[in-house]
């Protein structure tokens, strides 16, 4: 088994993990135990258990129904954790499941914000992606557990994943293609829900960057794929970017808003939605965040390159950009044709560059691999 790597870039852990799956997932548990283990109490038990007065018994029965549909390679990440730190299967598995934990909690939350621009928006044409992740204000106690690891399968393309210790479905994520996701909260109604019978979408991301060379080959796995909750997708290459407004009964993929830009919030914008009109300031103001976005992407239009997207993402929504004071969790910019990422963690770690050519090319590419869609 190789040993795997950690080191951190700022205050952010980086890990290097290689192998098959279960090689990958005992290199992840060896390298991050530690924050495992602290994160577990402080997300779980101190937050979750104590504030948000969740019972642990129903935190692990949800745990257990999704990881039951994982993919089999999935599910041996999660394995080869356990096998080699010693911390219970259920423990690991609750901390993947954060994000659905919050949803139950509160099935109005919605605060992200992505916006993907490329040909005439950007300096030199080439596609420029920024992002805001929110949750609420206790999240700034996990910032210190939040990692960027970067997988390399023996029978896949590496991908480089943002999230918290022991979460391995994605946030946010980009591969050694080029090709990336990012997912957004998306509005519920009361038709809307879970499906435990369906596999988690953030896991199948994994699988579905981890076999795709372009956005063509994303598109088609996704779209033959199945929501297991309502959720807006972004997801690109260095040539063009596409939004999956996804529910568990349907999905519908919009294109620009104009010839090179693409904006996305917490509602479907898809005009053939027949679903009730938002008023104003619904999902801590969706339609006004879009708006703001739109508005900047024309202000700033054949401007875009990394410092401009930067300043977007810093501007916040009274002041006509779409990022919340105390409650952005990070900031992600991606450029996918220099693989890329920007990351700033608010209050935390300001802007930092993680340049992925080395990270994502140390092991042989082995071309797109067929992901298991049980």
């Amino acid at each position: 088994m190789a040993d795997g790597k950690r080191y951190s870039n700022g205050k952010m852990n980086v890990l290097e993990l290689s192998g098959d799956y279960r090689e990958m997932g005992r290199q992840y548990g060896k390298l991050f135990k530690d924050q495992i283990v602290k994160f577990y109490e402080r997300a779980i038990e101190g937050y979750f258990i104590k504030n948000a007065n969740m019972p642990y018994l129903r935190l692990l029965a949800i745990s257990r129904l999704i990881f039951r549909r994982y993919p089999p390679k999935i599910k041996e990440i999660f394995n080869g954790i356990s096998e080699i730190s010693g911390i219970s299967l259920n423990r690991i598995i609750m901390l993947d499941q954060i994000n659905t934990f919050e949803f139950i909690r509160n099935q109005n939350l919605g605060r992200c914000s992505n916006m993907a621009v490329w040909g005439d928006y950007t300096e030199d044409g080439s596609l420029v992606f920024g992002r805001n992740f929110d949750q609420p204000e206790y999240f700034k106690n996990f910032n210190d557990f939040l990692a960027l690891t970067i997988f390399s399968p023996d029978d896949g393309i590496p991908t480089a994943s943002i999230g918290y210790a022991g979460q391995i479905g994605i946030s946010a994520a980009l591969n050694r293609q080029g090709v990336f996701i990012a997912n957004n909260e998306a509005p519920t109604m009361k038709s809307d829900g879970i499906e435990i019978k369906t596999p988690s979408v953030l896991v199948l991301e994994l699988e579905f960057l981890m076999s795709s060379s372009d956005l063509g080959g994303l598109d088609r796995l996704i779209k033959g794929a199945k929501a297991n909750c309502p959720i807006i997708v972004s997801a690109g290459d260095n040539k063009r970017s596409y939004t999956y407004e996804w529910t568990v009964s349907g999905m519908k993929r919009r294109s620009e808003d104009k010839n090179g830009i693409l904006v996305s919030t917490n509602h479907f914008a898809h005009p053939s939605w027949s679903r009730p009109a938002l008023l104003p300031g619904s999902y801590v103001k969706t339609l006004e965040r879009r708006a703001n976005l739109l508005s900047l992407g024309e202000k700033h239009k054949g401007k875009f390159n990394i410092q401009k997207m930067k300043e977007v993402l810093d501007t916040t929504v009274d002041k006509g950009g779409a990022t919340h004071v105390g409650q952005t969790t990070f900031q992600m910019i991606i450029v996918p044709d220099r693989l890329e990422m920007h990351v700033k963690i608010p209050d935390f770690q300001d802007w930092t560059e993680f340049d992925l050519k080395a990270p994502l090319t140390r092991h042989a590419l082995t071309g797109d691999a067929a992901p298991s869609l049980q």
